[in-house]
This record gives structure tokens, sequence and C-alpha cells, in this order.
């Protein structure tokens, strides 16, 4: 029965790059330098959005560390969680939601950026016990996370006719490779589940990703846009996963509970922010075309 666990563990993480790829190229082949021109006027929405996902949700998850007691390797991944945002998902949770998918792209971007500048300096100074190479997850992030976006923007620029004929099935495998990955990994560690069920890391999983998607509704400000608090809510509850499990991967191979509680968060922001994305597209109406 281990064997069995840890082989799918083992697909899961086989797949892990790949989903990362996948989904970051998509982003690119589905939109144009236009596309995020047009939304970039919404500067001050951009700001408090780097506000409340790079201030205060960290500052969030170290208060809610202080009230729940648990084991440092999942407390070093819950803060690696909280520390980074702009997950690929978020383009899908803005089709659920019927807002405008160029805006929620252009939210992306600027906060994949973000955490490409922000994580490799701000974790050391949050995990102080940990031996962290700030340079090197600064380049691991931007060659998984920012350099296919520009492979995938460059594509769609100069061969747009094969990028119309790859673009579903790159948008296919991606969320193939999420669920691949997301339970591979889950599966894989069944064991440590239940090891760690009752430490409270999953309640307190789930009150984070609440509350900071509230305070991403309430920061992000109206402008005359509704959609704008839409967006905010759920840009800043989905953490971005992909940085947190390039950095759980790469710096923490030897503590698994690191990677399993990333994914577990993950999991259960899904499932909560998907039916708050439909629940925020009663009063919607669709504004573009749907991204697979």
């Amino acid at each position: 029965m281990t064997e069995a666990l840890n082989f799918i563990g083992s697909v899961g993480n086989f797949f892990l790059p790949i989903f990362v790829f996948l989904t970051m190229f998509n982003v690119g082949l589905t939109r144009t330098l236009d596309d995020f021109k047009e939304h970039l006027s919404e500067w001050r929405f951009y700001l408090r959005m780097l506000f409340v996902n790079f201030l205060l949700a960290p500052l969030m998850m170290l208060l809610l560390l202080q009230v729940f007691t648990i084991s440092e390797p999942l407390e070093a991944g819950l803060i690696i969680f909280s520390m980074a945002a702009g997950a690929p998902f978020v383009i899908k949770l803005t089709q659920f939601s019927e807002h405008d998918i160029a805006l929620g792209a252009t939210l992306l971007v600027v906060l994949v950026l973000a955490t490409s500048l922000f994580v490799p300096f701000a974790l050391p100074l949050a995990l102080p016990g940990v031996s962290i190479n700030a340079l090197e997850i600064f380049f691991s992030l931007v060659r998984q996370l920012i350099l296919p976006i520009i492979l995938g923007l460059l594509a769609n620029r100069f061969v747009p006719g094969i990028t119309k004929k790859i673009q579903p099935w790159v948008g296919k495998l991606g969320t193939i490779t999420l669920w691949i990955v997301v339970f591979g990994i889950l599966i894989g560690e069944l064991e440590g589940i239940f090891n760690i069920f009752g430490e409270g890391a999953i309640l307190l999983s789930v009150i984070f990703i609440l509350s900071v998607a509230v305070l991403g509704y309430y920061i992000a400000g109206k402008n005359g846009h509704d959609h704008l608090q839409d967006l905010g809510a759920l840009g800043t509850g989905q953490r971005n996963t992909a940085a947190c499990m390039i950095i759980a991967a790469n710096n923490f191979s030897d503590t698994p509970e690191v990677l399993l509680i990333i994914t577990i968060a993950n999991t259960l922001g899904i499932i909560m922010l998907v039916a708050i994305a439909k629940y925020l597209s009663r009063d919607n109406e669709p504004q573009t075309k749907s991204v697979t």
C-alpha cells in the first residue's frame, strides 16, 4: 500500500513543472500586449492589490500562526503560501465570475512579477532559521513563471495561426496536469494528511483564505466598477500555488509536509473560491470569450 501511494505521489511531482509551464504559457497564448495595456489605467487597483497581497496577507498569516500551534514544516509551508500571489487559476475564477478575462490576466501578470521580486527577499526574513538562496529562488520563479508567458506572447504575436491551433490543447492539458498534481500529491501523502489532521493547519488554511479574500474585496476599491472588488477578492484569495510548489520542491525537498500543506491549502482554496466566483457572477453579464 505504501509503495502504491509513493508511486502516485511521484507521478504528481513529475507533472508539477509541466503544470507550471503549461498554465503560464497558456496565459501568454490567450493574451496580447494590447490586452494588458488596456487595463493598466486601473493603476490604483493594482497598487491596492500589491498592498493587500504582499503586506496584509503575510501579516494575516503571521497573526493566525500566533493563535494556532502547528509544527515548523507546516508553518513554513503556510508562510510560503501567504507570500506568493498571482495564481494562473485566477483566469478561470475571472471567467466563473463573468468578468473581463483580460483584466484578470493583467492582474495575474502584475502579481506574478511582484511575487518573483518579493518572495526571494522576504522569505528569508520570515523564515530566518531556514537556509534559502534568494537569487536562486528569483531566477527559478522568473524562468518558470515569467518566461513561459513571454514565450506565449511571442507565439501569439508572430505565429498566430499556430497559436490558435495549439492554445485549446495547451489550456486543456494545463487543467488536466493541475488535477494530476493536486490529487497525485494528496493521495501520495495520504498518511501525512492523517498525521496533520488534528494539528489545526487545515482549519488555519481555510480561515486565512476567507480572511484575505474579504480583505481583497474591500481594499480593491470600486472606482465605479464592482468587478474590481470581485477580482480583488478572487485574486487575493487564490494564492500562487505554482510559485509555492517551486519553492517547496527546490528548498524543502527533504520535508514533504511543506509541499503537502501547500497542496491541501490550494485545493481548499480552489473549492471555496470557485463557489465564491459563481456567487459573485449572479449579477454580472459575460464580458469576454471563454478561455479553457
